[in-house]
């Protein structure tokens, strides 16, 4: 079983990368993806060894904080998925809140999605 702050990682970074291969032709095109003819700049190289994320920790933690309130939901997208790069306090900013507000938001949203997500995989267990 994966930790919940570890799905949450996983999911901001699975719900940005368009290059996911489930998403791309590449994942119809099974017989071509590894072609190295097909990887001729250092980019592409990049690319085809990029991780590939697990859509089912993707989709899961998606659904679950789907379930949050619409405040944490919005705390939540915003510190891991649109803006994981910036500091706590920027972030409150561009969401119109405190600081502390926040905080306390981020926090509970963490605490309630770890107990949501502890409880989905003991009934999976």
């Amino acid at each position: 079983m994966i930790e919940p702050a570890a799905a949450l990682q996983h999911w901001g970074k699975w719900a940005v990368d368009t290059g996911n291969w489930r998403r791309t032709c590449a994942g119809i095109e099974k017989r071509y993806v590894n072609e190295p003819e097909r990887y001729q700049f250092a980019d592409d190289a990049e690319k085809r060894f990029r991780f590939k994320y697990d859509q089912r920790i993707g989709e899961l933690t998606e659904q679950l904080v789907n379930t949050l309130p619409n405040q944490e939901k919005l705390v939540l997208r915003a510190r891991h998925v649109h803006f994981p790069h910036l500091a706590d306090d920027i972030v409150a900013r561009r969401l119109a809140m405190t600081g502390r507000a926040f905080d306390t938001t981020l926090l509970a949203a963490t605490v309630r999605f770890g107990r949501i997500w502890r409880d989905v995989h003991k009934v999976a267990a």
